[in-house]
């Protein structure tokens, strides 16, 4: 989304050892913490301009697969999002040269912050998952980008028909919510997902609207499709302590503090990555840069849609990981009216008749006041087909629930915006998650290098994947391995 996992036995299929919270990013209702969004951004910042050149050095002699006169650095990396950034900048301060090639005209990557409507909507990351110890918290600090709570419990809940359903039967449910993802994965198994065992072992999951709202919202969105989700994975991860945390004024500070000083080169897609006995040459739209190493830092979408070419082939292992690793589909809404209609708290629930879509919203005002708007989502096969509709139909969707909800009168929305992460080339998806071919050990493929090419981004971290931090702290891991 969307969002913001993991510590588990390699490449085991069988049930891990059990954490001491449960995996997903939103059981902030029984650790007391907070959320908003999953993300967001869109406008270029001044740091998305910044194409600042550095005295590249000479090449090395032996034999180069580099046309002659090509421009040659330490290190490429390819993606100017969260992991790219972060492995440049701790390569640079390390003493060398580096560029950063982004295909898009903008850095960022999923953090992506739309201010068009005079609110900063976040089409992707925008939470921190906990903001105790996470090296985001930090960034966020030296950005002086604000973040804030939001309460969990803090609901106004409606189920289909627009009869309002009472908080306690939502605690209750909620608690029964924790006590499914704690004990389900012991009747997991390798190869059956977790909708196929929950089906089994509690079918009233699949049927209830009030629990399918938190399979949908507090799994779903924090996941992948439950049909795709592996039964003994779901709950892999680790997490940060303290409450959840969402960026009041838009997760776009964070790359651009990141992109500050570097050499970062936009609209420049990478054609090929070819190495040689002693160099790695990029090839790009724009030409050819050649390195010592090269960090490749784009989503798990686009190397499951071989958009890049490796000469020679990536081996068995990365290929094998890249296949296996499941890649979600979540998007995000904002709808602004020219006032607020809605109850006074943190969130809307409706319990729709069809699941992961536009079943959760986000009380911006809570956030910003008096700015009259509302987030919401769509998860798995719903954000796919969503993607497919126009604008027009889009709102009128979302006005279906809100008007069951609060009766016939409400208003049209003066402006609506929407991320369609699907069907971006650069993105091809929301973030990665444990699917019923995923073994822990293809997140651990990641950490070593292909020859001189290096990987990073979130799908890369074992530990925290899905995550921002998680992409960040794997940018760390690749320029460690380079320096």
């Amino acid at each position: 989304m969307a969002s913001d996992q993991p510590t588990p036995p390699v490449g085991s299929s069988a049930r891990p050892a059990p954490r001491s919270t449960p995996l997903n990013r939103r059981t902030v209702l029984r650790l007391g913490a907070t959320a908003a969004s999953l993300g967001v951004a869109g406008c270029s910042t001044e740091a998305d301009r910044r194409t600042r050149s550095m005295t590249p050095r000479s090449s090395t002699t032996g034999r180069s697969t580099a046309s002659p006169g090509a421009v040659r650095f330490d290190t490429v990396v390819i993606g100017a999002g969260a992991a790219g950034l972060t492995a440049a900048r701790d390569l640079q301060a390390a003493g060398q040269t580096v560029a950063v090639v982004e295909a898009a005209d903008r850095i960022g990557g999923r953090v992506r912050t739309d201010r068009s409507l005079g609110v900063p909507f976040d089409l992707g990351a925008s939470w921190i998952h906990g903001v105790d110890g996470n090296p985001i918290t930090k960034l966020a600090a030296t950005a002086k980008a604000p973040h804030a709570p939001l309460d969990f419990d803090d609901v106004a809940v409606f189920d289909h028909g627009g009869a309002r359903r009472s908080t306690a039967d939502f605690t209750k449910v909620s608690s029964q919510y924790e006590t499914l993802v704690d004990g389900l994965a012991d009747h997991g198994r390798a190869g059956a997902s977790f909708q196929d065992v929950v089906t089994k072992q509690e079918p009233d999951w699949m049927t209830d609207r009030l629990k399918q709202f938190f399979l949908s919202t507090y799994l779903t969105f924090d996941t992948g499709d439950l049909d795709q989700l592996s039964s003994t994975l779901y709950d892999e991860g680790e997490e940060f302590g303290g409450d959840e945390e969402v960026m009041s004024d838009g997760y776009d500070h964070i790359p651009a503090l990141l992109a500050e000083g570097l050499d970062v080169r936009l609209n420049q897609p990478v054609l090929r990555v070819e190495q040689g006995d002693n160099d790695v040459v990029v090839h790009t739209t724009a030409g050819t840069l050649t390195a010592t190493n090269v960090v490749v830092a784009v989503p798990l979408g686009v190397l499951k849609a071989n958009a890049i070419v490796f000469q020679p082939p990536l081996p068995e292992r990365l290929r094998t990981a890249i296949d296996s690793i499941g890649f979600s589909a979540v998007d995000k809404f904002l709808f602004v009216w020219p006032e607020t209609f809605w109850d006074e708290v943190d969130f809307l629930v409706y319990t729709a008749e069809v699941r992961d879509v536009f079943n959760w919203f986000v009380n911006i005002d809570r956030l910003r006041p008096d700015t009259h708007a509302l987030m919401t989502f769509a998860y798995a096969n719903e954000a796919r087909r969503l993607e497919a509709m126009t604008d027009a139909d889009v709102t009128a969707l979302a006005m279906t629930h809100l008007r069951d909800m609060y009766g016939p009168d409400v208003p049209e929305p003066n402006a609506m915006r929407r991320s369609t992460w699907v069907n971006d080339p650069l993105a091809r998806g929301a973030y990665s998650f444990a699917s019923v071919t995923t073994k822990m050990a293809h997140f651990d493929a990641f950490s070593s290098p292909a020859g001189h090419v290096h990987f990073a981004g979130e799908h890369t971290s074992r530990d925290y994947f899905s995550t921002v931090h998680g992409a960040y702290l794997s940018g760390v891991r690749a320029a460690e391995a380079i320096a």
